[in-house]
């Protein structure tokens, strides 16, 4: 082993500065140089909280969620994280899902949505067999669904479809009975505590569908793909209906209360995946919308609530085509990164008015400022 580390320094070196210079490329054409500052101060980050495990013939890779509690393997901290994985090496996000898979498909969860997380401490991944968690039960179940689409989309691995399409299905299932009226939920934001009826997760739970849809159409279940298709297709024009704020200007942040507005991030998905279910007009509607309730350090996650975070602001960048927009929240970013007075490893939560950072950092969920690299505009 050390000879091997001494005998590759030239050639790490090379593979460093290629990948340097690949990141560096890259965000420069998406953003400039604000969005260049961004992915360099979250690479390492995002990659500090995973390990490769396993053998040869079954590589896995394992995350620890930092700072907000030490689960093993949360499935809503691999969401905000997979978009560098998917950026840089989808095959990677595969490791990510794998164990998650591996665990419910042996049977080792008895409930009919996807677990929250494979064990409550790192290094501990001993799951949940009887059931206790932290429930996210719509929000765990689309995650997964659409980070398999994301992942076959990137790599043509139909196999893998074929593999875990009884799961994913099951999972699916949940989502239609429970997708559209979330009614009292956790979602990933769960600082926010239970929100009744979230647009926000009901935008991820209708996508969620979408992307059954697509891991039916590429195992050849064209029925399922029909009927999911329907489903998703029905349940938007229902969605629009209930979070349409009564001034037309913008999503409420939940069915039940109007004049509220929360950032509807989870369209990232529905651009990520091209399912093509949300109208242009809505985001073009949530595009003038977020530029006038912005703050000096960027978009508000809520209304009422002057508190960001930052993989969500990016991944609203990268659901958007409005230039001004982007870019705004590519800048807003970039001087919080200078300015904030709160010296921790990038905080992915802060305060858009006095940059502070009320808590969380480190985080491997900075990997969801990738997010922009991985939508072709």
């Amino acid at each position: 082993m050390i000879d091997f580390f001494y005998e590759d320094r030239e050639d790490a070196i090379k593979r460093a500065t290629a990948l340097d210079t690949r990141i560096v490329t890259d965000a420069q054409a998406v953003g400039g140089e604000s969005y260049v500052r961004i992915v360099s101060a979250a690479l390492r980050q995002a990659y500090g909280g995973v390990e490769m495990v396993g053998t040869v013939d079954k590589p896995w890779m394992m995350l620890k969620e930092i700072s907000s509690d030490g689960n093993c393997q949360t499935v809503d901290v691999i969401y905000p994280h997979f978009p560098v994985q998917l950026y840089l090496n989808p095959t990677l996000l595969r490791y990510l899902l794998e164990p998650l898979l591996d665990n419910q498909e042996r049977g080792f969860f008895p409930l009919k949505y996807c677990m929250h997380d494979l064990g409550t401490h790192y290094p501990k991944c001993i799951g949940h067999q009887d059931g206790h968690q932290e429930d996210m039960e719509v929000e765990e179940s689309a995650n997964m669904l659409i980070m398999m689409s994301a992942y076959v989309r990137a790599t043509n691995d139909t196999e893998f479809a074929k593999k875990h399409y009884k799961i994913a299905k099951q999972w699916t299932q949940y989502l239609v009975d429970h997708g559209l009226i979330t009614g009292d939920a956790l979602t990933t934001d769960d600082f926010l505590h239970n929100i009744k009826n979230s647009t926000n997760l009901s935008a991820k739970a209708i996508v969620g569908i979408g992307a059954m849809a697509q891991l039916a159409e590429v195992t050849g279940n064209e029925a399922d793909k029909q009927q999911y298709r329907q489903t998703a297709e029905k349940y938007v024009t229902e969605w629009i209906r209930l979070g349409e704020d009564p001034s037309n200007k913008h999503i409420k942040m939940t069915y039940n209360t109007a004049n509220t507005w929360f950032m509807i991030y989870n369209l990232y998905a529905d651009i990520l995946l091209d399912t093509k279910l949300v109208p242009d007009s809505i985001y073009a509607q949530q595009d003038e919308w977020y530029q006038q309730v912005m703050n000096v350090y960027g978009l508000p996650l809520e209304s009422g609530n002057a508190n960001t975070k930052f993989d969500w602001i990016m991944f609203t960048a990268a659901s958007s085509t409005n230039t001004k927009l982007r870019q705004s929240l590519f800048d807003r970013t970039a001087k919080w990164l200078r300015e904030t007075p709160t010296r921790v490893p990038f905080s992915d939560y802060a305060n858009t008015v006095t940059g502070d950072s009320p808590g969380f950092k480190n985080r491997p969920v900075i990997g969801g400022v990738f997010a922009p690299l991985t939508i072709k505009h």
